[in-house]
C-alpha cells in the first residue's frame, strides 16, 4: 500500500509537469506566430482587400488597397461605388487619415479609425507601443489577438480578418483579393 501511494504520487506529479511544459511550449509558439502571413500581405506589391466596417446599423463596404513604401503603409479606402472614404498612412508609431470624406470628418471618428488601423496593420510589429498589452490565443484554429479587453483581431483558417473594438462596437472585416 505503501509503494502504491509513493507510485501514485510520481505518476501526478509527472503528468502535471508535462502540462506545463506542454501549455508554456504553446504559449511561446503562439507569442512568436504572426497574424500576418505572406498569403495576406506582400511588403513588395499592391495588395487588395475587401473591406466591410459595421457600426450600429451603418455599414461601409468596399476595397482597400494597401502598399508598403520604406517603413510606412499607405491605402485607401473605396466604396463600392468608386467614391473614396478616405486615405490613410500607418507608421509604426501612429496612423493618420487623410482626404476622409464629410460623414466620417470628425476628429473623435477620424482618431477611432486610425487607432484601430494602427492596431491591424502594426500587431506583428515587436516595437509598438501596445505590443507588451496584446495576448494571444488559438481558438478552434483561428489565430486571436486581444489588446485588453478593448479591441481583438481573428484570423480564421481562411484567411479572412476581424477586427472588433469592444469599446467602440465597430467591427471591421478584411477578405484578401486574389490577384
Amino acid at each position: 500500500m505503501k509503494y502504491f501511494l509513493v507510485s501514485s504520487l510520481i505518476l501526478l506529479f509527472t503528468g502535471c509537469a508535462t502540462t506545463a511544459v506542454e501549455n508554456r511550449s504553446a504559449r511561446i509558439s503562439l507569442e512568436n506566430s504572426r497574424l500576418w502571413t505572406e498569403q495576406l500581405r506582400d511588403p513588395e506589391n499592391m495588395n487588395r482587400y475587401q473591406v466591410s466596417i459595421r457600426f450600429k446599423e451603418n455599414t461601409i463596404t468596399g476595397m482597400c488597397m494597401l502598399r508598403k513604401n520604406d517603413e510606412v503603409w499607405r491605402g485607401t479606402l473605396i466604396n463600392e461605388f468608386g467614391v473614396k472614404a478616405f486615405d490613410f498612412i500607418v507608421t509604426p508609431r501612429k496612423c493618420e487619415l487623410l482626404n476622409t470624406i464629410s460623414i466620417l470628418n470628425k476628429w473623435y471618428i477620424r482618431r477611432t479609425i486610425a487607432g484601430d488601423l494602427h492596431f491591424l496593420f502594426e500587431i506583428d510589429n515587436p516595437d509598438v507601443a501596445f505590443q507588451s498589452k496584446t495576448m494571444r490565443t488559438e481558438q478552434n484554429g483561428a489565430l486571436v489577438v486581444a489588446l485588453k479587453k478593448n479591441k481583438s483581431i481573428v484570423r480564421r483558417p481562411d484567411n479572412s480578418l476581424t477586427l472588433n473594438n469592444l469599446k467602440r462596437k465597430i467591427v471591421y472585416s478584411l477578405n484578401k483579393i486574389p490577384e
